[in-house]
């Protein structure tokens, strides 16, 4: 196997030098650049697996550096890793922005940790490129609600986290809530590599390489892909590049989620076709179990299997009726309890029985 190379651009002597030594004792080809415009020039010249990369340094700075080479397609796929003595959180902040990987303060990793999180980052990219042929077909999970403030994107986070735990396959969220991504809101990502920059571009450039270039990977080791923390032109966006994401990461073997929000877009009720479970959440208002209702009936009308939609309550004001199913065509199949923290729910969790439906089919055929 060919090994892999890494390009180190700091134009301190002593550090770079430092970083080779290290790199090589770890069995890394190493090249260098002394500046941010030589390292832009160098990288395009020889496309590396990985970049290590200053922010300070005297022509073009490393967040400069990092928004130029990540204009390139040639380069979305590259992991990113800021070194650097900065450490204040807005400077991660935007490292993590421009289209940083990690984002690394110099003198608080150790050596070992360093080797650690650069082959994390090489094996991610590797993960989310390459077909999980041997897992089979993947799955795609749609939650969605007509009715904003009932806890879609909640109950699609930790879906996504408990998926993570009991599958041995791969997880990524996509945040399709628009007009703005309630995953960028709580965690405070804003990133031009949004879910609508990804799905705006033209389907025959879309690949996993790609995709994985537009996914970070959370502390629960799922992936996930943000929405806009601004109000976005949504003209841009392709059903066509929805419907190649789903199918790439459908045949890479990943459990898929949707966090559709109020299905906003028109397209969004088409992408339902392509998913293999729809969940449609409400709550203990009226409003929300009427607005319910109509999800149910007018998806069945949109060609969306029947025996593919889920209904789940989710008791998010702790004022539920004596009856959860009033004013619903249905008994919910998952009821999802009060709390403040899905994480103190006891176990079995709501989650685990939302799992053991969903991932019947994949017990049994995979």
């Amino acid at each position: 196997m060919p090994r892999k190379e890494i390009l180190i651009i700091e134009d301190d002597d002593d550090a770079r030098t430092m970083y080779g030594i290290m790199l090589r004792s770890l069995g890394y080809d190493v090249a260098e650049a002394t500046s941010g415009s030589e390292g832009v020039k160098r990288a395009r010249g020889r496309v590396p697996d990985l970049i290590i990369l200053d922010v300070m340094m005297p022509d073009l700075d490393g967040f400069e550096v990092c928004r130029e080479l990540r204009s390139d397609p040639a380069f979305h796929r590259v992991p990113i890793i800021f070194l650097t003595a900065l450490d204040a959180i807005d400077d991660r902040v935007k490292g993590y922005t421009t289209g940083g990987d990690d984002f690394i303060t110099k003198g608080q990793v150790e050596y070992r940790e360093l080797g650690v999180r650069i082959k994390a980052a090489l094996n991610r990219t590797a993960r989310l490129t390459n077909a999980s042929g041997a897992l089979g077909k993947g799955m795609v999970i749609g939650l969605l609600a007509l009715r904003g403030g009932v806890g879609v994107s909640s109950i699609a986070m930790n879906l996504a986290r408990y998926a993570t735990t009991a599958s041995d396959r791969s997880v990524i969220l996509l945040d399709l809530a628009f007009p703005v991504g309630s995953i960028s809101l709580w965690s405070g990502i804003d990133t031009p590599r949004h879910t609508v920059a990804l799905l705006s571009r033209a389907p025959s450039e879309i690949d996993r390489a790609m995709i994985a270039s537009y996914s970070l990977q959370n502390v629960y080791g799922s992936y996930f892909i943000p929405g806009p923390a601004t109000l976005t032109d949504l003209s841009g966006i392709r059903l066509e590049a929805l419907e190649r994401v789903l199918g790439l990461l459908r045949e890479g073997g990943y459990i898929v989620i949707l966090d559709l929000g109020r299905a906003t877009l028109p397209l969004m009720w088409r992408t339902l076709t392509h998913c293999d479970w729809t969940a449609i959440v409400t709550s203990g208002d009226s409003t929300s179990r009427s607005l319910a209702r109509v999800s149910l009936q007018t998806l069945v009308d949109h060609d969306v299997d029947p025996r593919s939609l889920l209904l789940l309550f989710n008791d998010n004001t702790n004022r539920k009726p004596a009856d959860i199913s009033l004013g619903l065509p249905r008994t919910p199949d998952v009821f999802i309890p009060y709390t403040e923290a899905f994480g103190d729910l006891v176990d079995p969790s709501p989650f685990a029985h939302l799992w053991g439906i969903v991932a019947a089919d994949e017990r049994t055929t995979a």
